[in-house]
């Protein structure tokens, strides 16, 4: 219970990345080689000696959410652990004493194929990274021009 109590709440990736640089070696990293520049794998670390390349994930699935390459990273290490054992073939560390709490929520939509293929075109112009962010342009435009008629 008391556990509980004192877990560090985290609300982003950037905060869990920032957590880590300051916590590294408590989890047993020697040293930050390469810190996390929005590149696959986040951080080169030094743990016993040896190179290490490692990714965060604030909820493991986002590993293959995100489709990283297994190939490239040596370890994982995530806040929770919500895949089953095995799927993913690399070591896995979680840190118990982290709470995710996102500031966003995942939903999902069913679209038919012409509007799927719009979406496509629509990132083409790479204004938008994935179709999740465009869908929320639009909502955000949507209710920017609802307010304005008010």
């Amino acid at each position: 219970m008391d556990d509980e109590m004192n877990k560090t709440l985290i609300r982003t990736e950037a905060e869990f990345s920032n957590w880590f640089m300051q916590n590294h070696k408590k989890i047993g990293y020697e040293k930050i080689i390469r810190k996390d520049i929005g590149k696959f794998p986040d951080f080169i670390m030094l743990k016993n000696g040896k190179k290490v390349k490692v990714e965060l994930e604030t909820e493991l699935s986002n590993f293959i959410l995100h489709k990283h390459n297994i190939k490239y990273v040596d370890e994982i290490i995530c806040i929770k652990n919500n895949l089953n054992k095995g799927v993913i073939s690399k070591p896995v560390i979680e840190i118990k004493k982290l709470e995710y709490l996102p500031k966003l929520s995942r939903v999902s939509a069913t679209i038919n194929k012409s509007l799927d293929d719009k979406l496509d075109e629509l990132l083409k112009d790479r204004r938008f990274r994935n179709k999740s962010h465009l869908i929320e342009e639009v909502i955000i435009k949507y209710l920017e021009e609802n307010a304005k008629k008010r």
